[in-house]
């Protein structure tokens, strides 16, 4: 039993030396406080001890233990004034005082710890002689409690008459603990002795003053200000806390039935011990008890209900990813369940504009989908209500008319669904549903922080929600862009081919007995035939990708074949070839042609009759890639255009352009790992500039 003693106290040393590094008063007085809570019980039993064990290894935890308590009930009064007031003090002056203390005590401490104390026992009384470590330890001792009670009553009267109320039982507790110790101290130093019949009085004395401030420290909440410890570590400490306290309950009673002569029977004993880690185990396991518990801590022990930034972040994690309001629901739920007390929750969502009804997404019964019996029209009184009011407390009457309004008209959905507290899900002035509770398992009432919190998770999750819908409509948008642009380049395929069709059309009158427009006209069929497969293809695979096929070419042989024929579909368009008659590419035909065809097709709407264009390509010794020039003698490119604007899609200044070709060209050459640019010449008309590698590449044409 003198082992546990020792052990609470050096516990209790080591807590109070720690406190003198926190920064604030208020957190030294919060923790003092409990400390000394803590000690007084514990003094009390070792007086109580030593009267029925007057022996020297009792009376030497006595002393040990009244230097700690002192020391642990002077910082607790020192910091009390300072912790409930606004004043300020020398934080430097004070720790000073505080370190040399905290010395002095550790040194006595130490010296009753490790030294048998010299004193001696004769007749049922303990003695000790003048100016030695017992005396100087307890003239210390009445010195700090005589030093309290002028703190305590210092404070007294600095606190105003509206909170005196409050504090009434703590005063007069704390002034009846100086009192029996400066009584028990001086009637030590006096006589020099110490009488077992002192200990059991000052014992008695010191129970009853630790019940007056532990009564006004619950039922006033006086901790409430002072509190800093996070809930998350206070509910990590409940079952250890109840486990100690019901051993220290085991081993005061097994003491004090020793100390009468009871003997507990040993079935009796280890019953105790079973039961005891039973009952802890039963707590563990169930929710309930714990959300109880919970609860009793969140509204006795701390002046909000909740850590909202906790809450927060909870939610913070649960939508972090989250890519759909299914998601964002599941996550608000998990979060109102672990944090408020109840069951019974639901949840509706609707549209950001109001268009539609809103549907209940999330219920007891259906967390996840709901039942849509239960929606709430786009016109909705409750819908209406919520545009001016954050919540709805159905067991709280209100003398605004409205909420009586809504009572009477939702009475059915609010008895139906047992609702109690309802909040809206809106950011700002837009609401995005409604958030309903049930009452509460704890027999509770909602009170202001439920509805704070309530407004914190709704904004939360109202902000989550329309971002989610802002991305799903983007993602619409961008799917119809690229079905717009996917169909922009299909019709500009089309209207190439077509565009090749009217001409055949125009000159076959003229030349369609000559043999060679007849093979030239076959040859124009089959093509207009190959880009409509390749169209349907395209849109029948919805794939925006083609890889280009590359193979040998000698360019100027494939150049010379491909302008003859079409200047035979164009008679009065001019194309002049330049360039080795030896230099071979790597490329695709096939790019090349629609490359070509793009360009001419340009020129020749730009220009009309008279067209001419020269081709001159040559091999670059620096970046050895092909150079390819297709220059004009049209009207030239805009400014605006120039140098990259022409090959963006709908970009155009051609009437009735579709803006599509150059945009096509430009992701063709691309694709056979070249570069396309444009430039006006000095003297009229304009240029691309085109740069192909050699060797060729094999990369994808994209097509978006």
């Amino acid at each position: 039993m003198i082992t546990f003693f020792y052990t609470l106290d050096i516990l209790l040393l080591l807590a109070g030396l720690l406190s003198i590094y926190s920064t604030s008063g208020e957190k030294r007085f919060s923790l003092a406080l409990i400390q000394s809570l803590i000690a007084l019980p514990l003094l009390a039993s070792q007086y109580l001890y030593l009267a029925y064990n007057f022996t020297r290894d009792p009376a030497q935890l006595l002393l040990f233990s009244e230097v700690i308590f002192g020391y642990l009930w002077l910082l607790m009064t020192l910091h009390l004034h300072r912790a409930t007031t606004e004043t300020g003090y020398n934080s430097i002056l004070h720790g000073l005082v505080e370190g040399i203390i905290a010395a002095a005590v550790s040194f006595a401490a130490y010296y009753y710890l490790a030294i048998r104390g010299p004193f001696s026992f004769s007749e049922e009384k303990l003695f000790f002689s003048q100016y030695n470590p017992v005396y100087i330890s307890s003239l210390a001792i009445l010195t700090a409690i005589l030093y309290s009670s002028w703190r305590l009553e210092q404070f007294w009267r600095s606190l105003g008459s509206s909170r005196r109320w409050e504090y009434k039982f703590f005063i007069v507790g704390s002034l009846l603990i100086c009192g029996a110790i400066a009584w028990s101290t001086s009637y030590r130093l006096t006589y020099q002795l110490i009488l077992p019949k002192h200990l059991l009085l000052l014992s008695a004395l010191l129970c009853l003053g630790w019940a007056m401030i532990t009564y006004a420290v619950v039922h006033h909440r006086l901790l409430n200000r002072k509190i800093f410890v996070s809930r998350k570590i206070l509910y990590s400490a409940v079952v250890p806390s109840l486990l100690a306290a019901y051993f220290l309950s085991f081993g005061i009673v097994s003491l004090i039935m020793r100390i009468f002569g009871f003997e507990m029977f040993y079935v009796l004993q280890w019953m105790i011990l079973v039961l005891g880690i039973i009952v802890a185990a039963l707590f563990v396991c169930s929710g309930k008890i714990r959300r109880r518990v919970q609860f009793f801590i969140s509204t006795h022990f701390y002046i909000n209900k909740y850590e909202y930034r906790d809450e927060w972040l909870a939610l913070s994690q649960q939508l972090q990813g989250a890519l759909s309001e299914a998601e964002i629901v599941k996550g608000l739920r998990e979060v109102l369940t672990a944090s408020l007390y109840t069951t019974q929750i639901y949840i509706w969502l609707g549209d950001s504009d109001l268009s539609q009804d809103l549907k209940l997404t999330s219920s007891p019964e259906f967390p996840t989908t709901g039942a849509s019996e239960k929606s709430l029209g786009a016109n909705d009184i409750l819908i209406r209500y919520f545009m001016t009011h954050s919540f709805l407390h159905t067991q709280e009457k209100e003398p605004d008319p409205t909420w009586e309004e809504v009572i009477r008209e939702k009475a059915s959905l609010l008895q139906s669904l047992n609702l109690t507290l309802l909040t809206p899900i809106s950011l700002g002035n837009q609401l995005v549903g409604i958030i309903g509770l049930g009452p509460e398992f704890t027999g509770g009432r909602y009170g202001h922080d439920d509805f704070d919190l309530l407004t914190a998770l709704g904004c939360q999750s109202a902000s989550a929600l329309l971002a989610v819908r802002m991305a799903e409509e983007l993602a619409y948008a961008r799917e119809q862009q690229a079905w717009q642009r996917l169909s922009a380049f299909v019709l500009h395929d089309i209207k190439d081919a077509a565009t090749m069709l009217a001409l055949l059309q125009e000159n076959a009158p003229e030349h369609i007995h000559e043999p060679k427009f007849q093979q030239d006209m076959l040859e124009l069929v089959d093509d207009a035939l190959r880009r409509m497969g390749r169209v349907e293809k395209r849109l029948g695979t919805f794939k925006n990708e083609v890889s280009p096929k590359c193979k040998k070419i000698r360019l100027y042989n494939f150049l010379q074949e491909f302008c003859t024929k079409f200047e035979n579909k164009l008679p009065s368009m001019e194309i002049l070839i330049e360039g080795s008659n030896s230099l071979e590419i790597n490329s695709d035909p096939e790019f090349l042609n629609s490359i070509l065809e793009n360009v001419l097709l340009n020129a020749h709407e730009a220009k009309g009759e008279g067209t001419v264009v020269r081709i001159t390509f040559d091999v670059e010794v620096v970046t050895s890639q092909v150079l390819l020039n297709i220059s004009d003698n049209g009207p030239g490119i805009p400014v605006e255009l120039l140098p990259d604007v022409l090959f963006e899609p709908f970009k155009t200044s051609k009437a009735g352009g579709s803006g599509i070709g150059l945009w096509q060209l430009r992701r063709e050459v691309t694709g056979l790992g070249g570069t396309v640019a444009a430039a006006n010449n000095e003297n009229g008309g304009a240029t691309i500039i085109v740069r192909l590698p050699q060797e060729g590449a094999d990369k994808s044409y994209i097509i978006s």
